[in-house]
């Protein structure tokens, strides 16, 4: 009876691979999204607190702004796009994604505010609806919405 190890070797190199091409452009995306949590938790914050919105219409507010900025750093830093920008090809599915999570986090924060109006819990579920999405969008921009030639030759 025999013990058998797989050899670090073959379970580092796709990891190895997945960082040699996506780790700069990862690292940036993960900068944009940490620029636009802050300004979506900060413009949600503003509404829920000061202004007394409720936590639908906040979140509403809070990611039609916070959008803005995401698609221009996504854009011209994360994929470094330049040129005219496509509505069709980009803005659209970009706000079509942005959509998707408003959907879940607007979901998430009905169903929460049927237990509590505590403003930190109702961030956290923002947070967390959000989170759900993050994945598939960066997959979303990067193999199909602003996939470079580099990206096409090497699929």
């Amino acid at each position: 009876m025999g013990v058998t190890f797989t050899p670090v070797t073959t379970t580092i190199a796709p990891a190895r691979h997945f960082i040699a091409e996506h780790g700069e452009k990862l690292m940036r995306y993960c900068g944009v999204s940490v620029v636009n949590v802050l300004t979506g938790q900060g413009l949600l914050a503003l509404c829920l607190t000061i202004f007394a919105f409720g936590g639908v219409v906040s979140q509403v507010i809070s990611a039609t702004l916070s959008a803005i900025p995401a698609y221009i750093l996504s854009r011209r830093w994360v994929w470094k796009q330049s040129g005219p920008d496509s509505f069709r090809n980009e803005v659209l599915p970009f706000w079509t994604m942005a959509l998707i999570g408003l959907v879940f986090a607007v979901s998430a924060i009905a169903v929460m505010e049927q237990f509590t109006d505590s403003t930190l819990v109702l961030m956290a579920t923002s947070l967390v609806a959000y989170g759900v999405v993050w994945v598939a969008k960066y997959v979303v921009l990067d193999k199909i919405m602003w996939r470079t030639p580099a990206d096409a030759a090497s699929t």
